[in-house]
């Protein structure tokens, strides 16, 4: 039997950027589909062990490791014993070890400074939202992410994107760029979640048995106030419609953005059409989209939507903006409207909340499949 490729993987937990933990963690469980013998070694590189112990739990990969970062030299009990001690007397240790770094095959995201060998530099650029929406950043943010940019540009031998679109923007932007093109869409793995009642969620937020459900985290481009609005223009003809929010409500480049949204509900009373339920458990989360009328995502700008893979999971039906890349990323199963007119979404709620909508039946696990297959693919074209 071939010896298991060593592949580091990069996790740590935000809840600022959730989708960012989420890859990794799709990551994991596509290759968990895998027959055994082409399922390579995962050492999870991470912070704490704590971390690498939920992704263990939840994943239950069979080849899974830990290795700390920041990496630290490793010592003995004597070794430790006599740098104390020179520390003590003469004010210095006396013993130094560089840090102990783990052998890989392949390291992703390959963000990491001063790692040993020969790795191929392979990294993944989500999205280039800040061409496309730069009112959304400051001039520093901006700066910033051109700049993280332009490292990948210079340093990577492959850079990964989610979408052909976002390939094209790197193509578009950065023409002199030598590294190698890959496009990796990913899918989704959900947990278990059938302990979920829907009916103690419905009581525990508070919402009737019709709602329309938005999981999104409240950052300006995903475009809530569009929904505000067509609730109001449904609720101006006497039409009430509910829709729930989940997501952290917060935006660190946009701090008035959910101030904007309360201010919206409370002038044009919607306060009994709007629930916002807060930053929930994942496992609610997937109960309240399963059991929804539909999923709403009415986003400006998106790299490779998760909500929209979580909709393809659960054969659910999603009302969505025409953006490019959501095109690109589905095509059963929804409805997509001009995300900076209200009308058209109202219109949307109007028919699926008289008529559910119908939705056509595929199997998901061939897009997991596809996903982990992808990305041994790139594991080997780095390895060549």
């Amino acid at each position: 039997m071939a010896k298991r490729k060593r592949v580091g993987l990069v996790y740590s937990y935000n809840e600022d950027w959730v989708a960012g933990s989420y890859y990794i963690l799709n990551i994991i469980h596509a290759l968990n589909n895998l027959e055994d013998k082409l399922k390579p070694e995962i050492i999870l590189l991470t912070d704490s062990y704590d971390n690498f112990q939920k992704v263990k739990q939840e994943t239950k990969y069979p080849y899974l490791r830990f290795s700390r970062i920041p990496f630290q030299p490793r010592y003995s009990f004597l070794e430790r014993g006599v740098n104390k001690f020179t520390k003590a007397v003469l004010s210095k240790r006396v013993i130094k070890k560089l840090p102990k770094f783990p052998k890989l095959d392949f390291l992703y995201p390959n963000e990491i400074q001063g790692f040993p060998g020969n790795l191929k530099k392979v990294n993944w650029i989500p999205d280039f939202q800040e061409d496309h929406l730069p009112h959304f950043f400051s001039k520093e943010e901006i700066h910033k992410r051109k700049e993280n940019q332009n490292k990948v540009l210079v340093n990577s031998d492959i850079v990964v994107f989610s979408s052909q679109d976002a390939k094209s923007d790197f193509i578009r932007l950065y023409p002199q760029s030598k590294a190698q093109l890959f496009v990796l869409p990913f899918a989704v793995t959900h947990p278990d979640f059938d302990r979920e009642n829907i009916e103690t969620l419905l009581k525990k937020y508070q919402l009737p048995k019709d709602y329309f459900f938005a999981p999104n985290q409240f950052w300006a481009h995903k475009n809530h106030i569009l929904i505000l609005k067509a609730v109001k223009l449904l609720k101006d003809k006497g039409l009430n419609v509910v829709v729930a929010f989940s997501g952290k409500e917060s935006d660190h480049r946009n701090v008035e953005n959910f101030n904007l949204l309360t201010t919206f509900i409370a002038k044009n009373e919607l306060k009994e059409q709007i629930k916002f339920l807060g930053f929930i458990d994942r496992n609610e989360q997937l109960c309240l989209m399963e059991n929804s009328l539909a999923i709403i995502q009415p986003s400006l700008f998106e790299g490779w939507s998760t909500v929209v893979e979580d909709a393809k999971a659960l054969n659910k039906y999603i009302i969505l903006s025409n953006l490019k890349v959501h095109k690109e990323q589905i095509t059963n199963n929804a409805d997509f409207f001009n995300p900076h007119e209200e009308i058209f979404l109202a219109q949307a709620l109007k028919k699926y909340l008289i008529d559910k909508p119908m939705t056509e039946k595929s199997d998901y696990s061939n897009d997991i499949k596809k996903f982990a297959f992808n990305f041994i693919e790139l594991v080997n074209l780095s390895t060549r």
